[in-house]
């Protein structure tokens, strides 16, 4: 009597197809919609509530899009600006990394790491092969 329908899972996968999904700057838009949400409860305000509501309506908008290139290209500049603000890992890294010094070749720019040794030394870049003096303290 009635036709087969596949389950919803295959459905909804179905729906989704193609679409961009959860992205970087989809998360930053429905947390900021959240923590305004939420401001709203406790401060009435206009201005809060149309924030809230045009942030979860361009995430809602943006998980759903099918222009799968643009929204990647969206989200690459999205987090080449704000990644300037996060810090450098790898910076963390080398001030955490007691037994050596990391400088730079004067001739073409390569970080070198060298041993945390006192004194006034000459060390040759592995990369231009480039001599230069390094003081140590």
């Amino acid at each position: 009597m009635f036709g087969h329908r596949p389950p919803f899972r295959q459905r909804l996968a179905g729906f989704l197809m193609g679409r961009n999904g959860p992205d970087t700057i989809y998360n930053v838009c429905i947390w900021t919609s959240l923590v305004l949400a939420i401001l709203g409860m406790f401060w009435d305000s206009l201005i809060c509530t149309l924030l809230y509501a045009g942030l979860f309506g361009y995430a809602i908008f943006r998980f759903f899009s099918r222009n799968v290139e643009k929204r990647r290209r969206e989200n690459y500049a999205f987090r080449k600006f704000f990644g300037k603000f996060r810090g450098n890992p790898a910076r963390k890294a080398q001030k955490a990394d007691k037994e050596h010094v990391y400088k730079k070749c004067p001739l073409c720019n390569a970080q070198l790491r060298l041993p945390r040794k006192k004194g006034a030394h000459t060390v040759r870049c592995p990369r231009c092969s480039g001599e230069f003096s390094v003081k140590i303290r």
